[in-house]
């Protein structure tokens, strides 16, 4: 009995949870800057300069070279940036009110390294900090437990998270508020983890281990030659509350479109005519719902206030320019017109909880429903209907999906959440993420606690089911040769299925330092070069890799807690992905974001003839302007 109740207990609370340049093509850019970073007349190689303008904020960043040199490229506007040298180990350095200059306006910064080692690892990312507690870990099935389960909705280890010494109670009740979350655990872990927690996180332990990621360019790695030729921008969209969870490219206009979680709001950013981006916003149509949408008898949707009614998670466009949406909550999908700016509202026939969605060949939209383990399909022409029931792991966890509708609609009459912290955890299949094969159309689809992938065929509906050897796979993509990559999100690995043979092929572990650390959450692949593009979810990156050399690029973001899910590709093959961080004041800043990183957008610092090529730090010129240390 037990058993059935932690079952349903998951099910209800797990899953109710080419755009142009916006300055290098804008005309008659007002200038730009450049100059040096360094330290006691040191190089600080790497350093992330960041020119940020407006409100909302839009910024650019830019990385100095192994000599310390940067170099933005031209801005748009005639002043107002505020410019911040990030490397970590050293304080950050924030001018304000700067002016770019037509020809170059030069800055010499000098950073001052941070001596207190508990100061310096307060900035290094959530994974350096989360592996505290994995090296704790001698059960392995423990800890892939605990990254699945605790990283479900924010970073472990971030600065708001984890970064403390609790008591062991202090650590229980943690333990049993985020299992009323959905994040429930078995009672082996339960019964370990707040000992691992206090070990991990106790002063002596953090001083001892942390520091030794320290060295002369700092306790990361510099970034490569390939990462520093980007240039990332990033757009404040939304507020505290908000949570940008998907988000894509309208290829229409190259206009980017993401969904707001919490805020039940569709958000779009033009660049057309205001290079920091004009934000729209539209909310989606509640209907009769009531806060929690279908879940409203759990109490589900109040966080701080702020009332969720339909959860919209993953966005695509149709083939002809309707946004289609799913709606978590609302059991719903929405389509949205964005020239008549009407709003086309599907009930689910069947199911709970619809997920993400794809669009086939005949414009067909197929989308997994992760309450019910179906995959189901929608056809905006006909408004056809069809679930496809996948497999199970076995007779109870199938009895309880059946009676899930049951369940939900009477749950007043459980008291599931006052039971969460006595549960022994539970898995459910959870059908997650999906793609269509260019070779012939198929449907393909991840089940993340089943550790199961499959194919379905779109006219017959047959489904074949195919066992992972790894566990959580979660969100897949295709590549243009037919090959499926699955990132493991526990394992932190990407994995290739070459879909012909029906057979498992390389499994590459992704190399952020320490290693084991990362969290994949999703993959892009690039259709012209068929690189595989990776969220960097957990250590604030993306990561790019490329099968044909085996070559890994590892490119560090500006921001801190940069909690990624979904991740699109404009004309102009820049990769974009937003911050979905739960809540969303994790966020450093406090406010989300959506993230551009155009991979060779760089100036060329050789060929600018701004440096003199036999002083490595010093600029040519002598009117510099001396920029202070200001903490960051």
């Amino acid at each position: 009995m037990q058993r059935l109740i932690a079952l349903l207990f998951l099910l209800l609370l797990q899953v109710a949870s080419s755009s142009v340049s916006a300055l290098s093509n804008v005309s008659g850019g007002e200038g730009f800057f450049y100059g040096n970073v360094s330290s006691n007349d040191v190089p600080v190689k790497g350093a992330m300069v960041t020119f940020s303008h407006g409100k909302p904020v839009h910024s650019l960043s830019v990385f100095a070279d192994e000599a310390g040199r940067f170099l933005s490229p031209d801005l748009p506007w005639k002043e107002g940036y505020i410019i911040r040298v990030r490397r970590v180990g050293w304080k950050d350095v924030v001018l304000k009110d700067q002016a770019p200059k037509k020809d170059g306006q030069r800055l010499s910064v000098d950073m001052v390294r941070i001596d207190d080692p508990a100061e310096m690892v307060q900035q290094l990312p959530s994974n350096y900090w989360m592996n505290l507690v994995l090296e704790e870990f001698e059960d392995r099935d423990h800890l892939l437990e605990f990254k699945m389960q605790c990283t479900y909705c924010h970073q472990q280890g971030s600065p708001l998270t984890s970064r403390h010494q609790y008591t062991r109670q202090q650590w229980l009740d943690i333990i049993h508020d985020m299992g009323r979350r959905s994040a429930i655990i078995t009672n082996s872990l339960r019964k370990v983890l707040p000992d691992h927690m206090m070990s991990a996180y106790d002063d002596a332990n953090v001083l001892k281990k942390l520091p030794a990621y320290d060295g002369v360019n700092g306790p990361l790695p510099v970034p490569s030659v390939e990462a520093r030729r980007a240039v990332i921008e990033e757009w404040d969209l939304g507020g505290p509350t908000s949570g940008q969870h998907d988000l894509m490219v309208y290829h229409p206009d190259g206009s980017i479109w993401t969904v707001d979680g919490p805020m039940d709001t569709l958000h779009v950013i033009r660049f057309d005519k205001n290079p920091d981006g004009d934000r729209t916003s539209y909310l989606i149509p509640r209907g009769d719902h009531k806060p929690g949408g279908v879940y409203w008898k759990m109490g589900k949707g109040k966080n701080k206030g702020v009332d969720t009614y339909l959860a919209p998670h993953s966005l695509q466009t149709g083939p002809d320019g309707v946004i289609w949406l799913t709606l978590a909550s609302g059991n719903q999908l929405a389509g949205f017109n964005p020239d008549t700016e009407t709003w086309d509202m599907v009930d689910l026939e069947e199911g709970i909880n619809p997920h993400t969605l794809r669009f086939d060949q005949k414009g067909r939209l197929w989308y997994t429903v992760t309450a019910t383990n179906h995959v189901a399909m929608f056809d905006p022409k006909i408004r056809e209907q069809t679930f496809i029931r996948l497999d199970f792991p076995d007779a109870l966890t199938q009895l309880v999906t059946w009676f899930t509708p049951f369940f939900i609609e009477h749950a007043d009459l459980f008291d599931l959440e006052a039971r969460s912290a006595e549960m022994d955890g539970v898995t459910m299949p959870m059908p997650y993420g999906i793609d269509i094969s260019p070779l012939d159309g198929s449907i393909w689809f991840s089940q993340l606690n089943m550790s199961h992938i499959g194919r379905i065929d779109p006219e017959t509906f047959e489904v074949i089911s195919i066992t992972t050897p790894f566990v959580t796979p979660r969100r897949l993509r295709f590549d243009s040769k037919g090959n499926l990559w699955v990132p493991s999100y526990a394992e932190g690995t990407i994995n290739r299925f070459d879909t012909q043979a029906m057979a498992w092929r390389e499994r590459y572990e992704i190399p952020v330092e320490p290693i084991g650390s990362e969290v994949p959450y999703a993959v892009f692949i690039d259709p012209s070069t068929d690189d595989v593009w990776i969220t960097g979810t957990q250590s604030d990156t993306l990561i790019r890799f490329e099968p044909e050399t085996e070559n890994w690029t590892i490119y560090p973001l500006p921001t801190q807690v940069t909690y990624t899910r979904e991740l699109d590709m404009d004309a102009n093959n820049h990769i974009w992905t937003s911050h979905s961080s739960g809540p969303a004041w994790h966020v450093e800043g406090g406010i989300p974001k959506v993230t551009r990183l155009d991979p060779t957008g760089a100036p060329d610092i050789e060929g600018s003839g701004l440096f003199d090529t036999t002083e490595l730090v010093a600029p040519k010129e002598p009117d510099e302007i001396a920029a202070k240390v200001t903490a960051g």
